[in-house]
């Protein structure tokens, strides 16, 4: 079978531009936090090395960008995406479980599984102790951290660790970077985040994700389109004010209709968090091709019959597959009715939530056991460059920013090479 990576490498008619916290790993790809070990399955860290480190090989030409490392303000970027108060309460709630167990003590109906105390982790990551009524209108945040935690976070997968905070404001420099080379002609550009963020919804986060990365690149790309100011200026620093600021004259306040976006969700799990952020939004068009949710997590969303509500009815398209969906028989078939669509749609800017967990594992050592103990899909190697490249192919001629923001993908053996050739086949598609 042809090499895809070689395919691609000689047909590419755009950039990758990879944009991350650091440039490829000179070493064996690594967790350098030792965060990593608190999920059996969710490795982040270490994905995002893994990756970088694929791209290097297989495509040399890749440019690769690691962003300033001043800090930015985390409520200001996504109040456009997010509640102020859940990420106020991101921002500082480590602070506060520190403070707590100094004073307190540690509860252990709170502690995570994982976490057994050492010199190295005197410290137990957060995670909920409880949930709140989410059908309750009386329901609220409490003062209380743990409190906090079990109002504002879905699941117990997804805890609060001390290197969350900065690592959170490196995804959004990494995400305001990606936007501005987008800008640039023939470039993809591709924002290789340590956290996924399509389950993170207005006000709640969950499913290993914190913030949501895609839906902020969605709304900074508008911003452009319609002000032709970037969020990053001539000294790659953020601009102050950034969404309260006019721009030009084509950025009014009076201006009728929001420039049009898609988002594409390719993840083997709907992404029901940026689904839920745009579902009213009619200048927002998202699709997620995903596992039947009757059958695998989200569970509560990803319907075919969600289409979006009042102004943005019609602009979500959910296409749920069953389980074993291969390239040939199934995938390919929902990605070209996606892609369809997204071009009914007329445009102006693009972002590919790149889900990597859709990998056939069955029977392998090193399975993507996050899908496949409940299901799975049958994709395999050259399948992931052939779905790049018929993206690539339905966006040529276009000449509209386009972003790759990652997502999932837990099978730590293939996901290296499954997004090179995605963003790849994009690349000699477009």
């Amino acid at each position: 079978m042809t090499d895809p990576a070689k395919e691609a490498a000689n047909e590419m008619s755009a950039v990758i531009c990879a944009i991350s916290t650091a440039l490829p790993s000179q070493t064996s790809p690594h967790d350098p936090t030792g965060n990593d070990v608190f999920d059996r399955h969710n490795k982040p860290r270490l994905r995002r090395d893994l990756i970088l480190h694929a791209l290097s090989t297989a495509y040399p030409s890749t440019s690769f960008h690691v962003p300033p490392s001043f800090s930015c303000n985390l409520v200001e970027l996504y109040s456009r995406v997010h509640d102020i108060n859940m990420i106020n309460f991101i921002s500082t709630a480590w602070t506060k479980w520190v403070a707590m167990g100094e004073a307190k003590g540690y509860y252990e109906e709170c502690c995570h599984p994982q976490w057994k105390k050492s010199k190295e982790e005197p410290i137990p990551p957060l995670i909920p102790c409880h949930v709140a009524f989410r059908n309750c209108p009386r329901e609220r945040p409490s003062e209380n951290v743990m409190g906090a935690m079990g109002y504002y976070c879905t699941d117990n997968m997804t805890p609060i660790v001390g290197s969350l905070e900065a690592e959170l404001k490196e995804d959004a420099m990494i995400i305001c970077q990606a936007v501005k080379h987008s800008f640039q002609d023939k470039t993809v550009a591709y924002a290789v985040t340590t956290h996924p963020g399509h389950h993170a919804n207005k006000d709640n986060f969950g499913g290993y994700c914190y913030l949501n990365n895609a839906a902020l690149c969605a709304r900074l790309m508008q911003k452009q389109l319609e002000c032709g100011r970037c969020i990053i200026d001539d000294n790659n620093e953020i601009v102050e004010n950034f969404w309260g600021s006019d721009g030009d004259a084509s950025c009014s306040s009076s201006k009728k209709k929001k420039v049009r976006v898609a988002i594409i969700d390719v993840d083997y799990h709907c992404g029901n968090g940026t689904s839920s952020i745009f579902y009213s939004d009619p200048s927002v068009f998202f699709t997620s091709i995903h596992c039947d949710p009757a059958i695998e997590y989200p569970f509560n969303q990803g319907y075919a019959d969600q289409r979006g509500s009042e102004e943005g009815e019609g602009t979500n398209l959910h296409i749920p597959l069953d389980p074993g969906a291969t390239w040939n028989m199934t995938y390919k078939v929902a990605l070209e009715q996606a892609m369809s669509a997204i071009h009914e749609f007329d445009v102006a800017g693009l972002v590919v939530s790149l889900g990597l967990d859709t990998y056939d594992g069955v029977g392998l050592e090193y399975h993507d056991s996050v899908a496949v103990n409940r299901a799975g899909f049958k994709l395999n190697g050259y399948d992931y460059y052939e779905m790049g490249l018929l993206m690539g192919r339905c966006m040529k001629g276009k000449n509209i920013p386009v972003v790759f923001v990652q997502e999932g993908g837990y099978k730590m053996d293939t996901v290296g090479m499954a997004a090179a050739n995605v963003v790849g086949g994009f690349a000699a598609g477009i």
